[in-house]
């Protein structure tokens, strides 16, 4: 109301005065309220098209080393596109990505606790993100480290030694079997298989146990599991029973054969027939539209979450609305009709131009991956085949990086990047080098499983005991 500017439901809502879902976001004592206030009381004119644009939120400082209990003021500096600067700490909003390692006041100032290792606060001002780094040393002395056995080795003690932080020994025979044996089997070792292991006198019989397990048809059974959970494998009544089994089988017979990931996904997403001829059509069961599939699809393969860019601009990335429907037009053309199996669909291609539309603007968007322009697709094209040629290209910053993060996250309880489908730029991983360096293993594999699988494995970071010494306790 303008000639009430506090009888307006925007101040009356959002300081609590009127019930409000949201709850009290707004203190009638603060620059914000004035602010709007003000701009009611002027008319609520919005701006003018030559207004500067913000174009960046830089972060001061933007990485520190502080000391376990310090704490440290940050400063949020929006850059507009006529070249000017402004401070918007009391306007930006602060989030720590590690709440058990540090705080973060609304004004921006962090408090670390006592736990070692790296985190991260986000900073957000209106569309854009910027994010500060910590480390925050345990100072301890790294005197010895174990022998570094590959890639994984040099990025972890590295780490370690940065942060003062001296790891355990490497574990004895019966533990790294008992450990091993249950992350690539999902199994105990046999009695049998225990005391050969332990006789043997071989210096690479732990290379040797790990080939032998990734051979097994133990190893497909165990991650097919976890496979299958992933992407929605479920029963909900007894017609699944028959498309259940076969989708299974081809999970595990695409493990045990190790199919190269890349193709592994390439025949999920493109696939067409019946669950009887094709079994990686039961997905498209579960996924019976396009932004269910994308929404899947970004997820699950690139650790992108773009379900609230179907409406809003993403509140912590860079994704539009218009990146979420140019991506579900590669599945536009999927089409469905009831088969000869009661409960099964058959899955095919309908042809024609890929479009979806911007629900917001109600224009027709063409098949394009997160800002990466598509060249144009022919009527009698598959889009989805072309999305997944983007996605195993190593100039994807997505396909591969969330995989190997999904691995390390299943060897080490934890990922590199947490939650471990959220990979953003004010997300970052807690061992950059390490997670480039397993991203770059995984694309010179041509997109080998079972290699990642080894290259963790065989690292004496994997193979450490898990009994404290008297630095890392706790």
């Amino acid at each position: 109301f303008f000639g009430n500017p506090d009888k307006s439901l925007l101040l009356l809502k959002a300081t609590g005065q009127v019930p409000h879902g949201g709850g009290a976001r707004l203190a009638k004592s603060s620059s914000g309220y004035v602010a709007i206030r003000s701009w009611i009381a002027q008319g609520a004119q919005m701006d003018a098209a030559a207004s500067p644009k913000l174009v960046n939120v830089d972060i001061v400082p933007n990485k520190g080393t502080l000391r376990r209990q310090a704490t440290q003021q940050l400063k949020a500096l929006a850059r507009y596109s006529d070249g000017s600067v402004r401070d918007v700490t009391s306007m930006a909003l602060f989030e720590a990505n590690d709440k058990a390692m540090a705080e973060v006041s609304e004004s921006g100032l962090v408090k670390v606790f006592d736990l070692p290792g790296k985190v991260s606060v986000m900073v957000r001002y209106q569309t854009r993100v910027a994010v500060f780094n910590a480390s925050i040393p345990l100072g301890a002395p790294v005197e010895a480290l174990p022998p570094v056995k590959n890639f994984v080795d040099t990025s972890v003690f590295a780490n370690l030694k940065e942060l003062g932080i001296p790891p355990s020994p490497v574990c004895d025979d019966a533990t790294f079997l008992r450990r091993v044996t249950l992350d690539i089997a999902g199994r105990l070792p046999t009695d049998a298989e225990a005391k050969a292991f332990l006789a043997d006198k071989s210096a690479d019989k732990r290379d040797k146990w790990i080939d032998e397990l990734l051979r097994s048809p133990d190893y497909a059974d165990f991650f097919a599991g976890k496979w299958t959970a992933v992407l929605k494998n479920r029963r909900d009544d007894e017609s699944d029973l028959v498309s259940n089994f076969a989708f299974h089988a081809w999970v595990r017979d695409s493990l045990l054969a190790n199919k190269p990931y890349d193709q592994f996904v390439r025949e999920l997403m493109g696939a067409t027939s019946t669950i009887i001829e094709n079994p990686p059509v039961a997905w498209y069961k579960r996924v019976k539209d396009p932004k269910t599939q994308i929404e899947d699809v970004a997820q699950l393969f690139l650790g992108v979450r773009v379900q609230c860019a179907q409406c809003h601009h993403h509140p912590f990335e860079r994704w539009s609305q218009d990146d979420y429907y140019s991506l579900a037009a590669f599945f536009s053309q999927v089409g469905r009709k009831p088969s000869a199996t009661r409960g099964e669909d058959l899955i095919f291609h309908k042809r024609g131009m890929a479009t979806a539309t911007n629900m917001k603007t109600r224009v027709a968007l063409k098949p394009a991956a997160f800002g990466d322009v598509v060249p144009a697709i022919a009527p009698d094209e598959d889009p989805r085949l072309r999305l997944a040629d983007w996605m195993k290209s190593p100039k994807n910053p997505f396909f591969a990086k969330v995989l190997v993060n999904r691995y390390w996250k299943h060897f080490f309880q934890r990922g590199l990047i947490e939650p471990e489908d959220d990979i953003r730029d004010s997300n970052p991983p807690s061992n950059p080098e390490l997670l480039a360096a397993l991203e770059k293993h995984f694309l010179d594999s041509k997109f080998d499983l079972k290699e990642l699988v080894r290259a963790i494995t065989r690292s004496n970071a994997y193979q450490l005991s898990s009994m404290p010494n008297k630095h890392n306790l706790g």
